[in-house]
């Protein structure tokens, strides 16, 4: 197996602030974040580029001095690519800890097909297909507020296929609980049918559909039973509350990712003061 590499690149960032007035986020003074870009990349031993026989598990990410924040936003990148409720997975309590697993089940992958193809077919053996294996996420601190640190991660998957998943995710967390911001944190008792309400009129007004035209599938929409949702993957910008979609989540992969933007002024009633 080679050997990790990871190398570190030392940032200061000196992002703008903003604060909370009222129901709505105004500028503020700037502030500093203080944190190290982490890079670590491992292949499998048969690597000799990335097109050939080979699995590669990439990782980009901040590495923040704070112990407490920086584990939880290990452990939220880490449950991108690892389920939490398979007993048969060994948890990983940071990144690097999903390649030796990623690297090992390629390399049965290769063993299974070289002994199938040799069994089906003595003239040619060792002739089966299998595609290179790519794991890989770049993690960025996206903004920050008085109050919140926004991150997003653009990641990149492909185990076999007719093509690789490419996702995005936003994380959102509290500076002073270091905890990661879930929408009940944000608006008052009840929201749920209001946000609901307010969310699926701005899609409509975005998707250019009329108050009662259906979210189904012949509309080609993945709405279940044809009801509009919303998801946890969202983050706070200057301009409103903003979610994402992924492909396959709403639509088809053709259509990429769908974004859904809220103005703070139309959730001025429902969040907290």
């Amino acid at each position: 197996m080679k050997k990790v590499l990871i190398g570190f690149i030392a940032v200061m960032a000196s992002l703008a602030s903003c604060k909370k007035s009222g129901n709505a986020f105004e500028t503020a003074t700037s502030d500093t974040l203080t944190y190290e870009v982490k890079k670590f990349e491992k292949k499998s031993d048969n690597c000799v580029k990335e097109d050939s026989l080979c699995a590669t598990v990439r990782f980009e990410y901040p590495f923040f001095k704070n112990e407490a924040l920086d584990q939880q936003v290990q452990t939220d990148l880490v449950a991108i690519f690892q389920d939490s409720s398979d007993s048969t997975v060994v948890p990983a309590k940071k990144v690097e800890d999903l390649a030796e697993p990623f690297i090992k089940e390629y390399a049965q992958t290769l063993a299974e097909g070289k002994n199938y193809a040799e069994e089906a077919n003595e003239k040619n053996p060792g002739g089966f297909f299998v595609m290179p294996w790519i794991e890989e996420a770049s993690l960025k601190v996206d903004r920050q507020t008085d109050t919140y640190l926004m991150l997003k991660a653009n990641t990149n998957w492909f185990k076999g296929g007719a093509h690789p998943i490419s996702m995005e995710y936003y994380f959102v967390y509290n500076r002073e609980t270091l905890k990661r911001v879930k929408l009940e944190d944000l608006f008052e008792k009840g929201f749920d049918q209001k946000l609901l309400a307010i969310a699926e009129k701005q899609f409509r007004i975005n998707e250019k559909l009329k108050t009662n035209e259906p979210l189904d599938d012949l509309h080609g929409y993945f709405f279940e039973n044809a009801k509009f949702i919303l998801n946890d993957n969202f983050t706070l910008t200057p301009k409103g509350l903003k979610f994402l979609y992924n492909v396959y989540e709403i639509k088809a992969y053709a259509f990429g990712v769908t974004e859904l933007e809220i103005p703070y002024e139309d959730l001025k009633e429902i969040l907290k003061k």
